[in-house]
């Protein structure tokens, strides 16, 4: 008898700060859409904060465009895990110099449907961000 377990290998990751969507997708249609902001991202799936809740195994359309690139890239995923962190951040209802406590919640997210063509444009784009594409908002890892 074969070994039943496959070794899963992680996938390569490129730390940034881009902006993002997430639309999470309902029996009737697309559902409610909210911001996030991606802390990395990986052929695999992607790590995204945002002030919203979202249940663990909620489907989504997660879109993101990426500098130097001229179009969206819209990949339906799963939520796998949340993490919620305290930070501090401005809100807008605060005066100039004060800050509220405003909970962010880092959602863990695997793509399921990633087409050939965007495997190859994240793959072309982690090298664009390794080799001196200057983008302050990439960080090699």
């Amino acid at each position: 008898m074969g070994n039943r377990f496959t070794e899963l290998t992680r996938a390569e990751r490129l730390e940034l700060q881009i902006l993002g969507k997430l639309t999470l997708e309902k029996s009737a249609g697309p559902g409610e859409s909210f911001l996030c902001n991606t802390l990395n991202i990986s052929t695999s799936g992607a790590l995204v904060e945002t002030g919203s809740m979202i249940p663990i195994g909620s489907l989504l359309k997660y879109s993101v465009s990426f500098p130097g690139f001229d179009r969206n890239f819209d990949i339906m995923g799963e939520v796998v895990r949340g993490e919620r962190k305290g930070i501090m951040a401005r809100s807008d209802r605060a005066q100039p110099g004060e800050s509220e406590a405003r909970k962010l919640i880092r959602y863990g997210i695997m793509f399921l449907d990633l087409k050939e063509e965007d495997r190859k444009a994240i793959e072309g784009f982690f090298i664009q961000a390794r080799f001196g594409s200057g983008d302050p908002g990439v960080s090699p890892s």
